[in-house]
């Protein structure tokens, strides 16, 4: 009954119940009330539940085991409420990335050619002349939580309660040690491809983004840098 008054409702009404919630939230309740929630066939098949937390190569990792994206970036909470069973019982497992680099990368792969789903984030970020003027300009506690590539990833990786409750945590700096790692939990054998990658040249060099852009970033990110030890 709830589904079918949610798809009764005209679209702008939908759109103006879910505005005070963050991007994420609005994903869960769009995906539960749109339809029958279905729990992905390769999963099953690993016993596991991947959480997809964007750009700490989430994308690689999806393809390498499973040869697609097949959830988007829905948080590990949905699939706790959803499939309680499998919850409980499959082995969950995300990457996490240094909240600096990832701001950056998210940035720049949000300037090149988007795809019409990221049309209204290339059009945020590429209104600011560079990314010292995008993090001073936009990037604070309020916004990230509208725009799915700046959430916190602490977000995403955490339960009903709050708690980070995933049973491995990769993470993108040595990607390659951990996906092996992970391979030899889920008892497989994959060939870890690398997706999306951004130039290693543009993310390493010196000057990198200004003292205050990083300060920002520490205090608008402080949470991941915590839960996930990132100096």
């Amino acid at each position: 009954m709830k589904r079918l008054l949610w798809k009764l409702l005209p679209k702008y009404q939908r759109e103006l119940l879910l505005h005070p919630l963050s991007v994420v939230d609005r994903q869960v309740v769009n995906k539960t009330l749109s339809g029958t929630p279905k729990f992905p066939g390769v999963f099953d098949r690993l016993e596991c539940i991947f959480i997809h937390v964007p750009k700490c190569a989430g994308s690689s990792v999806a393809m390498s085991l499973f040869g697609s994206t097949p959830t988007g970036h829905l948080p590990l909470y949905w699939y706790e409420q959803q499939f309680k069973e499998r919850y409980t019982d499959y082995f969950k497992f995300g990457f996490v990335r240094d909240p600096l680099q990832r701001a950056l990368s998210a940035y720049h792969y949000l300037l090149k050619d988007p795809q019409p789903r990221d049309r209204a984030a290339y059009e945020l970020v590429s209104g600011y002349s560079r990314f010292d003027t995008f993090v001073d300009g936009w990037l604070n506690a309020e916004n990230i939580c509208k725009q799915i590539h700046f959430v916190p990833q602490h977000h995403f990786l955490q339960n009903s309660m709050g708690q980070i409750a995933v049973d491995f945590i990769g993470r993108q700096e040595h990607l390659d040690t951990d996906f092996f790692a992970l391979c030899e939990q889920l008892g497989v054998s994959a060939q870890l491809d690398h997706l999306n990658r951004s130039p290693r040249s543009a993310f390493q060099s010196s000057g990198l983004c200004s003292t205050a852009t990083r300060k920002r970033i520490r205090e608008v990110y402080a949470r991941d840098y915590e839960l996930f030890s990132y100096d």
